[in-house]
């Protein structure tokens, strides 16, 4: 009799298994919140703004150099750019400029500046109770920088062909209204504003060709 010895099969205990990991719940903060709605809203009020300003960009005249009161306006003078400009400042249209061209300025521009209807207001180089006198210069006879409208200055009477000085020179102060071309070359006339009681005075002195012109003062 043949006995067979039991054979036991071995079970393998379970594989334990690791959970997957759970991501956290993120917490939003009300403040958080409130701050990115904030940003939302200066975001869109800052791109209105740019669009705004770019839709209201007007054409306007930007002076090429700096030019001077009492110069003549021409086409040349300026450029045309897109700003967008305040209403208050007044600038003059495109449009009109051919219209002004031949005309005097009656206010500094410097380089780079709008041109406005305030300096192209009508010039006008008289004065109540003033009187224009105009005096032929040539070199010696007035400073080496260019005189401009505005300026201050005083005529000072020279000595005659003997060239002797006796004394204190008379001497007139007056206004520059003007500077053009002489007809001499070299020389420029120059048109100045005085009180009208001295203005026979002056235009004697100046016919005898013995003055001579000295910038006192220029405020522009």
């Amino acid at each position: 009799m043949t006995s067979t010895t039991p054979q036991h099969r071995t079970t393998a205990a379970p594989r334990a298994t690791t959970p997957a990991p759970v991501a956290p719940r993120t917490r939003h903060r009300p403040w958080q919140t409130a701050v990115a709605v904030v940003a939302v809203a200066v975001g869109g009020i800052l791109g209105a703004a740019t669009w705004s300003s770019m839709s209201t960009s007007t054409s306007v005249l930007v002076a090429k150099d700096t030019l001077h009161r009492g110069d003549e306006i021409t086409a040349d003078d300026f450029t045309v750019t897109k700003l967008n400009v305040d209403a208050a400042l007044d600038p003059v249209p495109v449009e009109e400029l051919q219209a002004i061209a031949g005309q005097r300025l009656s206010l500094d521009i410097a380089k780079g500046a709008i041109f406005t209807r305030a300096a192209a207001a009508p010039f006008s180089t008289t004065r109540e109770g003033m009187t224009l006198v105009g005096i032929a210069v040539t070199g010696g006879q007035a400073p080496g920088t260019p005189l401009l409208v505005g300026d201050r200055v005083r005529v000072v009477v020279t000595p005659g062909p003997s060239g002797e000085v006796e004394g204190v020179p008379d001497t007139t102060s007056a206004e520059v209204a003007g500077v053009t071309p002489g007809s001499q070359p070299g020389s420029v006339v120059v048109d100045l504003l005085v009180p009208a009681a001295n203005a026979a005075v002056l235009a004697a002195q100046a016919a005898t060709g013995n003055v001579a012109v000295v910038l006192e003062n220029r405020e522009r």
